[in-house]
């Protein structure tokens, strides 16, 4: 059995006294307090910080570290904010910052720490965990040559072909697969989508168990949809509903089911 928490679009402020930030403690806390021994992985996808400052991304470490000095595993994808200001203008500068802060310093990837090794080289990023196999795209990578992509995002030709040789191998392999990027892939609304989104899905369709992705901050499911088992849209993880409480989704994994629930709370 495989279980994992779906958290996403964090948006970590430079001031913990921000209600992102308030909130994504109490989140942390949360999990830590009511997972003690069976400990889920944490999946992340994307927009981990507000603004791709330096400053967001070593508060971002700290609020997160309790996460990994209590066991847990770990794995995150970007988004568009964590890689310029307002989520709309990408800068190579925090590129880098999210390969230093997140990948080497917070989840000790020991490919993301070496110097030549560019993001580009990092996603798909393939992590197995029992029987499961979670791989991570970089949905904002793709675009990275505009100036102004206003929160839009593509894969790009290169991550593609990587993806599809993944999925190649893994298919057939009994292996459940579950992927991760940060931007919708078939919502039409205007920088919603991933530009690429319909050559993405194609690939995954059918050899895909689960999708996971946020960017919208609308939680939504689909069940079966794009010969896909579920693919899952994550809400804003730092942000209230209606009820005043905080949520994200569990999800299991076993031998010939897999089973979706939200845990919400009141902090």
């Amino acid at each position: 059995m495989t279980k994992f928490i779906h958290l996403s679009d964090l948006h970590i402020r430079t001031d913990n006294a921000k209600d992102n930030n308030q909130n994504c403690i109490k989140v942390v806390n949360y999990i830590i307090q009511q997972y003690p021994s069976d400990q889920p992985v944490i999946l992340i996808t994307g927009d981990i910080v507000d603004d791709g400052h330096e400053e967001q991304y070593k508060n971002a470490v700290t609020l997160l570290k309790p996460l990994i000095d209590n066991g847990f595993s770990v794995l995150a994808a970007p988004g568009n904010h964590d890689y310029g200001p307002m989520g709309n203008i990408y800068t190579e500068k925090s590129q880098k910052l999210f390969q230093k802060y997140i990948l080497s310093e917070l989840l000790s990837n020991t490919d993301a720490s070496q110097d030549e090794v560019v993001m580009e080289n990092l996603y798909p990023m393939v992590t197995e965990i029992g029987n499961s196999v979670f791989i991570g795209v970089d949905s904002v990578v793709g675009a990275e040559n505009e100036f102004m992509h206003f929160a839009s995002g593509e894969v790009g030709k290169d991550q593609r072909k990587k993806l599809n040789t993944i999925l190649h191998n893994n298919h057939n392999s009994g292996k459940n697969i579950i992927v991760f990027f940060h931007h919708h892939p078939f919502d039409r609304k205007f920088v919603m989508e991933m530009d690429d989104a319909k050559k993405v899905m194609r690939l995954l369709a059918g050899r895909t168990d689960i999708l996971c992705f946020g960017h919208d901050h609308s939680s939504e499911t689909y069940n079966d949809k794009h010969n896909i088992d579920w693919i899952l849209a994550s809400g804003k993880t730092t942000q209230k509903g209606k009820n005043y409480k905080l949520q994200f989704r569990e999800i299991t994994i076993e031998s010939n089911s897999h089973s979706v629930s939200m845990r919400s709370f009141k902090s």
